[in-house]
């Protein structure tokens, strides 16, 4: 509240609903709000805890006074005083939906961005979260059903994607404001957040990919009608290309790197078998399938961050084995699945003969049926894990590209319960290929709170890592 009353030449009145909360939260809001924006603001009390999204629903669509409204929540803040004002020009100008970009309260800057108005929103990244704000006429609009589960019941969370998703489909004239103007609130233990490891709760991500999955409404307000927004999105589509350029040319500078990197394969070369005692027979073998010398002499610095790091890799190999060896030599443990039954029975003698048993497993483990982002492919059975099992590392490289598009699309959502509470690294190997790299965009919309680094060895990986 004192956020807002600090912003500066602006017009604009406060709608502040308490959901019933068990103290005097309602009476402190509508003291502070008397004394800092008299006249200028409503305080609705609930009776009972109803929610976000039905508070949404049913108080939004009747305030039919207003031109636009923005969405603030109660344990954060606006950050730029001249934040709301900025907003309200762009009404002025004509855009429908408008956004900014924020930070947590961490420090950390977030990854809000342009949506491209010449495609549907659903098919792109969730790059409009806070502060997200939208025409009055647009909420109007949305049926209830938009606002609550598949058994319909209201949302008690993923409600900004509830908002915004529906407000999205309907028209194409979006701004986005590249300033940081919105604090998000990452540490309240109550956020849905908190004690997931930096992850979405389960139940976040679940009801996060139910709304997506709603059928879009029409949209019956076009970019092209709008000079502004078309000028915005050649520019967002500008910026496509610009991007897809430098792809083409980022692979060329991996190429470029690789050659150049040669004389520090061979200083991990010579790391791997003088410091962690690796056989150089073993390390000759790699490549191809397997994790190659670079990958493997990062993951030695890496599980040097975690005290017994446990790890957990899809798709054994002859890289297991040197795995295998680093995870031992700290302590560790290393679950190592596989879906090829003999090829499964050839990495556990491997790792029997060099008596690494103590600390390294391979558990067999069928492919079955699983679904992600709307695509239905094949992944590991997961059941035998127990539900407290955590992992620290987790190297996706498999099920390999030859059991089904996207094969490897289910491996977050299938091990976001078991990572570790005070944080991990997941790698994806083989982000050279393009299904692998649509896969790592998938995962960050789903987990928007991750980070993900390019890594170059003899292939290419993305590592993803929590932002806080």
């Amino acid at each position: 509240m004192r956020s807002l009353a600090a912003q500066q030449d602006a017009a604009f009145d406060v709608l502040f609903v308490d959901d019933a909360s068990s103290d005097d939260t309602a009476g402190l809001a509508e003291r502070a709000l008397a004394a800092s924006l008299p006249g200028r603001h409503r305080v609705v009390r609930s009776p009972e805890q109803r929610g976000k999204a039905r508070h949404a629903f049913e108080l939004l669509r009747g305030a039919t006074g207003y031109t636009w409204i923005a969405v603030v929540d109660g344990d954060d803040a606006l950050i730029d005083p001249d934040a709301l004002h900025a907003i309200a020009r762009a009404y002025q100008d004509g855009f429908d939906v408008v956004w900014t970009d924020f930070e947590t309260d961490t420090g950390v800057a977030d990854g809000n961005g342009p949506l491209d108005p010449f495609d549907s929103p659903r098919r792109q990244g969730w790059a409009s979260s806070h502060l997200f704000s939208f025409r009055q006429l647009l909420i109007q609009r949305v049926p209830d059903s938009y606002f609550k589960d598949e058994s319909g019941a209201w949302l008690d969370c993923a409600c900004d994607m509830a908002i915004a998703y529906p407000v999205l489909d309907q028209t194409r004239r979006y701004l986005f404001l590249p300033r940081a103007a919105y604090r998000y609130t990452t540490t309240n233990p109550l956020s849905h957040h908190a004690g997931h490891g930096g992850l979405s709760s389960p139940r976040q991500r679940e009801r996060a990919e139910w709304v997506r999955s709603q059928a879009p409404l029409p949209c019956w307000r076009p970019v092209h009608e709008h000079r502004p927004s078309m000028d915005h999105g050649l520019g967002v589509k500008l910026h496509q290309m610009h991007v897809s350029t430098a792809q083409c040319f980022a692979r060329l500078d991996a190429l470029e790197r690789q050659v150049a990197q040669m004389p520090f394969r061979q200083l991990a070369l010579e790391r791997l078998v003088q410091r962690e005692h690796i056989p150089l027979a073993w390390l000759v073998q790699l490549g191809g399938w397997a994790l190659d010398v670079g990958m493997l002499n990062h993951l030695a610095d890496t599980l040097d961050g975690y005290r017994q790091p446990r790890v957990l890799e899809f798709g054994s190999g002859r890289g297991s084995r040197v795995l295998g060896k680093l995870v031992a030599a700290r302590g560790g443990t290393l679950t190592s699945v596989e879906h090829d039954a003999d090829w499964a029975a050839s990495t556990a003698a491997a790792i029997r003969a060099h008596a690494l048993g103590d600390h390294a497993r391979v558990v067999h483990c069928p492919l079955v049926e699983a679904s992600c982002f709307g695509h239905t492919t094949r992944f590991y059975d997961m059941g035998f894990l127990s539900p407290d099992e955590r992992f620290d590392v987790v190297v996706v490289d498999g099920p390999p590209e030859a059991t089904g598009l996207f094969a490897r699309l289910p491996a977050l959502p299938a091990i976001a319960g078991h990572l570790s509470l005070q944080g991990f690294h997941l790698y994806l190997d083989d982000f050279d290929r393009e299904q692998e790299q649509m896969i790592a965009r998938w995962w960050l919309e789903m987990a928007p709170e991750l980070r993900a680094e390019s890594l170059v060895f003899d292939k290419m990986v993305c590592e993803l890592t929590p932002r806080t």
